[in-house]
Parts: structure tokens; C-alpha cells; sequence
């Protein structure tokens, strides 16, 4: 058994992304069957991103896969090789695909590098036809006769008729073994092209069209008001803002988006600052940013306060869906980002 060649390529009819990877495999006709196939995807750095599942094997429509006895008379290789294709679906997710982009990102090329670990599980025959011959010379007979072997003879009964048939007699070979179920395991390299990645695959998985975020909840003691407390804190309200989303109450996302500005805006000199100091910020940038934060509390109190700066009474301003969702995508990203930057500090 051997595998040739792998072609991978995205699967277009899932819901749910998903790779497909083509197997060339090359099995010795007539000797063996492969039954199942399993395994995992790593990335090159070793991590496993998904499980091999759902595999098919096929050959040409007018060409079968068997197992038959080994002719000790003739060459063992006179059968040849017999190609299967072998279908392995593997099933992805955004966390995935993100990774993926990750370590996509790292190499110099842009490809993805990948290593798909398989064990092929297959049936084995173990069986020969023994060398035996007819007493009376070579040759198939049409009625029983006498077949000697190792000393031995066989005595057929000639009153009595078979159907016209090699009668051959099969026995293990150097042992009682007919069927052995055996295990090959493989690993191979797969490399998909940075150009092939980005117009084959990205299209169909929608790279570019979601974001994956991850947040770091930290221990804090409660009122102590340092970066974790106010980190932990904006989180709960981003599930507050979920379920109203969810729900769609959309002046209670907005309503709720302030408490985020809140916690995180005017902190000139904590740790906040520190923490996009340390990761590259200048002043500049984190003022800039700072900006976006009191933006976004000023911008929701329009759509909550009966007066503005001024005390001038304010028309009421009723959320839209387009509304509630920009200010829970800012509120999402702002927690992302400073989450993010905690983690990197960490590591």
C-alpha cells in the first residue's frame, strides 16, 4: 500500500466550512481492502485543528475491489496495483479558520502548511493456493480424481460428478491465517499556495467576512477599579448587550454600550494606557483612541438623554437594528482589543 499524490481543495455545497482532501492510494490488487480510514489535521506547528472523518474510497464504475488466493506458481507481483481515490471530509470553524490566518500570516510565503496524520485500517489476505497437482498429470479435471501432495494422496470418488471448477485447494500461508485485519499509518505534508488559498479557499469559507473574537476574563478583586476589574466588568455588559440583541431591544443595547464607555474612557494615566504604551501606542494613538471611547458613550446618550449639553430638550431618537448593531460592534471590538493586548502582555 502506498499513497501517491494528496489534492485538497473547499468543500462547496456545506453549510459549515469544510476541507476536502483527495488520496491517491495504490493498494496490491487482490491482496488487500482498505476498510476505514482516521486521523487528524495538524498545523505546522503540530496543534491539531480537526478530525478525519467520513472517508470513501472509490475506483473506476467497472472495476472491484477483492481479495483472492496467491498463486505460488506465478510472479506475486503479476496482479499489479489497483488505484482507489480516497474522499477524507474535514470539518472546520471560524476559530479554526482564524488560526489558520494566524499561521498563514507567519509564513514568508503565505502558504498554509499543513500535516494530515492518517491510519488506514485494512484487510489483508493471508491465503495461498497449495501446489498440488492431479495423480494422473496436469491439468483441471472434469470429474474427482486422485491429487497428490507432501506424500499424501486425495482419493476421488469417479462415480460422482462436480461442476466444472478449478478446484483449487486453499490453505494460510507458513500459518492458519486466511484474513488479517492490518494498520499503516501515514503522515503527510500538504501545502496550499498563498494564490490558491486566497481565490479558492477564502470565497467559499468567507474570510474577510467574520471576525473571530476571544476574550481574556481575568481574576480581580472586586473594588479595586485596576484594568482587570474594569476588563471584567465591560465583558458582563457585552453579554448584556448580546441578549438584548438577541431579543431585539435595541435602545437597550445602546442603553447598555454606555457602561462600557464609562468604564474604559478618561483613564489618562492607569493602566490602560500602560497596557497600549507597552504595545506600541505613542500618545498620539492612544488619545485618538481614547477618543473613540467617549465617541461612542456621547454618541449612545443621544439616543437615552432627554437634553443635550446645552439643556435644550432633545427630539427622541427610536434604535434601529442598523443602529443597536454598529454601537454592539464598536462596544465588541474596543473589549476584543484591550483583551487581546492583556493576553500578548501576559504570555
Amino acid at each position: 500500500m502506498r499513497i501517491d499524490n494528496v489534492d485538497v481543495k473547499p468543500a462547496q455545497d456545506s453549510i459549515n466550512p469544510e476541507m476536502i482532501f483527495e488520496i491517491e492510494l495504490y493498494i496490491q490488487r487482490g491482496s488487500e481492502i482498505p476498510v476505514e480510514i482516521c486521523g487528524s489535521v495538524k498545523s505546522d506547528e503540530d496543534k491539531r485543528i480537526a478530525n478525519i472523518y467520513g472517508c470513501e474510497f472509490t475506483t473506476r464504475i467497472d472495476e472491484k475491489i477483492e481479495l483472492s488466493a496467491r498463486d505460488l506458481t506465478q510472479d506475486v507481483k503479476i496482479k499489479g496495483e489497483q488505484k482507489l481515490t480516497i474522499e477524507v471530509k474535514v470539518p472546520l470553524n471560524h476559530k479554526v479558520l482564524d488560526y489558520i490566518e494566524d499561521r498563514r500570516a507567519a509564513n514568508p510565503k503565505g502558504d498554509v502548511m499543513l500535516n494530515l496524520d492518517i491510519r488506514i485500517r485494512s484487510l489483508c489476505s493471508r491465503v495461498i493456493i497449495s501446489p498440488v497437482f492431479s495423480a494422473e498429470g496436469t491439468g483441471f479435471p472434469t470429474l474427482p480424481k486422485d491429487y497428490e501432495f507432501d506424500g499424501f494422496v486425495l482419493r476421488g470418488d469417479p462415480s460422482s460428478r462436480s461442476p466444472q471448477s478449478t478446484l483449487n485447494i486453499l490453505s494460510g500461508d507458513s500459518g492458519t491465517t486466511f484474513i488479517e485485519l492490518a494498520n499503516v499509518k501515514e503522515v503527510i505534508s500538504v501545502t496550499i499556495a498563498s494564490s490558491d488559498w486566497i481565490h479558492d479557499f477564502c470565497p467559499v469559507f468567507g474570510i474577510g467576512k467574520f471576525l473571530v473574537l476571544e476574550y481574556l476574563i481575568p481574576d480581580y478583586v472586586e473594588g479595586t477599579d485596576d484594568i482587570k476589574e474594569r476588563l471584567r466588568r465591560s465583558i458582563d455588559v457585552i453579554k448584556k448587550m448580546e441578549e438584548c440583541v438577541i431579543k431585539c431591544k435595541w435602545n437597550e443595547v445602546i442603553e447598555h454600550s454606555r457602561r462600557v464607555g464609562e468604564l474604559l474612557k478618561n483613564h489618562q494615566d492607569d493602566e490602560i494606557k500602560v497596557l497600549l504604551t507597552m504595545d506600541g501606542y505613542t500618545d498620539e494613538a492612544f488619545t485618538s483612541f481614547n477618543r473613540i471611547l467617549i465617541g461612542l458613550y456621547d454618541f449612545a446618550s443621544k439616543f437615552l438623554h432627554e437634553e443635550d449639553k446645552s439643556k435644550k430638550i432633545m427630539d427622541d431618537i427610536k434604535a434601529s437594528k442598523e443602529d443597536a448593531y454598529l454601537i454592539y460592534a464598536v462596544s465588541v471590538n474596543v473589549v476584543n482589543l484591550i483583551s487581546k493586548k492583556m493576553q500578548r502582555l501576559n504570555k
